[in-house]
């Protein structure tokens, strides 16, 4: 074996972090640059320096000390500093690595307790003031032991954007943290209140809130000057400090728009939050006054939302049902759907905040949906139907019965191609009857979004391209700020792509951009695909065959993923060796790389000519070798 060697070590949740073990480290033979330049963060999403192909030969690895201990600098052929992979206790094995970005370090993994495994990670210099804690060491982050109130706002965005409520959850106050505070006992019961229930909150509102898409993007933090009330205000043991009224500027597809925070709270060396935002797009008036707190505003809610006893009980019994439910297999979860339904109609029997209730019906009429599309819960249409009859002759609105209406037809829909024998051809026939119906019954629903965006998919599966047309442009018209809108007009402009350029560019899966256009000279076939895509896997062997007879000979591939998160995908090319390049953004079929091109389903592969032109839209990969060689 060399005096150098890297070890994997392999880790539950994510792909493994390499480890490189320094034995003899000041006479053992480096890495090569390529191995060294290999490694990644652990965290998605950092930005930092990846030489081009033809300059990492020509890099350096060398060994020097850092910090009293041990390490390899990974150089650029210019002498610029890329990595740097230290041994912080002189025991022989890396346990820091740094990534640079322009001669400066932004980013690095960190094993505090030196069992191989990085534990900790830190952002530096233009990269931000980050310091995340991995206790179980799992590639999550756990807690923000540093954190900024503008990196608080730009993680809420894409809390919210991602619909993660375990993202939100860690910008909040542990209960350590939150006891350390020392706030008077009136302001502590209140903001106690508004924690207690925020996670629920924050999942409720992710169905209807329209402030941050998943187009959108965070711009900037605004608040006035922070501010600290001394010992003894309003009761309080220790000085408080806070940002109050704070929103963070955010745009999507050009528009800009302010999502609310209400007040951040100082900790240790971080910032948290104390609820969750207004998402009306209300600027909450007193957010947590440090002089007063006012009785009719709690973090910037009406002290009516603040759920009563029983509805904090319900709350906390549904969020039990729901940890006991993740634990089971489907066939077994009918017992404990049928008591979440019953705490989940009580809570909106209870509650007296109209926005509030529409909420709770319409997370019962989703959980109900998702079970009966499972397969273990075919009572679930029956009660569907008998909820959506009951709201008709409440008088809560047609909004709400159209969300009803349409979960119970998706799980009629999905029930029907379970049963033994089914026929599916009629049953599509009966579907999208009914999709139509329920577009023209409820015109302005946003469900109706939803079912134009399934009419024109199911009439472009089969053919009937003008009739797909017909629906995707009528979201267009009716819906123009949705997401459905976005996926129909790139649908349109997928349609309408043969003999046109296509404009196409993104983050490489590797680091760097990649972009079509510096592809001319070339026949390229763009591949959309995600690792859960079983038959894309199984184009890809086709591809690979292509690549190899004439990668480099007048055609190339470009890999689109659209997995939502890129370590599986980044394992599943390492294990399969696929040699093309790859681009890769978060949010899968709901980000922007689907939406540009209208990708709904997959597998999906459009061939460019060496102009840039389309030249066919949906290719199969049977038919992939003859066209190249009757283009080549």
């Amino acid at each position: 074996m060399p005096k150098f060697f890297w070890k994997w070590i392999p880790l539950a949740g994510f792909v493994g972090m390499i480890v490189m073990v320094l034995a003899t480290l000041l006479t053992a033979a480096p890495p090569k640059p390529a191995e060294a330049l290999a490694l990644q963060p652990i965290q998605p999403h950092v930005e930092y320096d990846l030489p081009e192909k033809s300059e990492i030969p020509n890099c350096t690895v060398r060994v020097d000390t850092f910090g009293g201990g041990p390490a390899w600098f990974v150089r650029n052929p210019q002498g610029q500093l890329l990595r740097r992979f230290a041994d912080s206790n002189a025991d022989n094995v890396v346990d820091q690595w740094s990534y640079f970005q322009d001669g400066l370090e932004v980013y690095r993994d960190i094993d505090s307790n030196y069992n191989g495994r990085a534990d900790q990670c830190r952002w530096f210099h233009t990269a931000g003031t980050r310091w995340g804690v991995d206790d179980n060491e799992d590639g999550t982050i756990d807690l923000w032991r540093r954190i900024s109130p503008q990196e608080v706002a730009e993680e809420l965005v894409k809390a919210v954007r991602a619909r993660d409520v375990r993202r939100f959850a860690i910008l909040l106050p542990t209960d350590e943290e939150f006891v350390a505070l020392g706030l008077g006992e009136n302001q502590a019961s209140q903001v106690a209140a508004q924690l207690k229930t925020a996670r629920q909150r924050f999942r409720n509102a992710m169905s209807n809130q329209k402030v941050v898409l998943p187009s959108t993007n965070y711009l900037e933090f605004g608040a006035a000057r922070p501010s600290t009330a001394p010992v003894g205000t309003n009761g309080s043991s220790k000085e408080v400090t806070v940002y109050e009224n704070v929103y963070a500027l955010v745009e999507t597809n050009g528009s800009h728009n302010q999502l609310y925070l209400g007040t951040l709270i100082a900790v240790d060396e971080g910032w948290r939050l104390l609820d969750i935002p207004p998402f009306d797009g209300s600027s909450p008036s007193v957010g947590f006054s440090l002089t007063a707190l006012d009785s009719n505003k709690i973090g910037g809610h009406r002290s009516g939302n603040v759920p009563s006893e029983e509805m904090t009980e319900l709350m906390e019994k549904l969020q039990q049902l729901d940890m006991e439910a993740s634990r089971l297999p489907l066939d077994r979860q009918g017992p404990l759907t049928d008591q979440r339904a019953e705490v989940l109609t009580r809570l909106a029997e209870v509650t007296t905040d109209p926005e509030f209730r529409n909420e709770w019906y319409k997370q019962l009429a989703d959980m109900l949906s998702a079970a009966v599309q499972s397969g273990g819960y075919d009572q679930g249409v029956d009660q569907l139907e008998k909820l959506e009859q009951d709201l008709q002759t409440s008088g809560l609105g047609d909004e709400l019965v159209a969300h009803v209406r349409f979960r119970r037809m998706l799980a009629e829909y999905m029930k029907s191609q379970q049963q033994p024998e089914a026929d599916l051809a009629k049953i599509q026939a009966v579907w999208l009857e009914d999709l139509e119906t329920f577009a023209n019954d409820f015109p302005t629903s946003v469900d109706a979004a939803e079912a134009q965006l399934q009419l024109g998919m199911s009439h472009e599966f089969v053919g009937q391209e003008s009739q797909a047309e017909i629906w995707y442009r009528q979201i267009t018209e009716r819906f123009p700020q949705t997401d459905h809108a976005e996926k129909a007009r790139g649908a349109l402009r997928r349609l309408a792509s043969e003999g046109k350029p296509l404009r196409l560019k993104g983050a490489g899966l590797q680091g760097g951009e990649i972009d079509v256009a510096k592809y001319r000279g070339k026949l390229v076939l763009i591949q959309y695909w995600a690792t859960w895509c079983e038959p894309c896997k199984q184009d890809m062997l086709a591809i690979k065959d292509s690549y190899t007879k004439h990668g480099g000979r007048g055609f190339d591939v470009i890999g689109i993923c659209l997995d939502d998160d890129q370590r599986g995908a980044q394992q599943f090319i390492k294990e399969n060796r696929i040699p093309w390049q790859q681009i890769y953004e978060p949010d899968g079929l709901n980000g922007r790389l689907a939406d540009e091109m209208g990708v709904m389903t997959l597998p999906l592969m459009v061939l460019v000519d060496e102009n840039g032109l389309v030249v066919n839209r949906n290719i199969h990969a049977a038919e992939l070798a003859a066209e190249i060689k009757r283009r080549l």
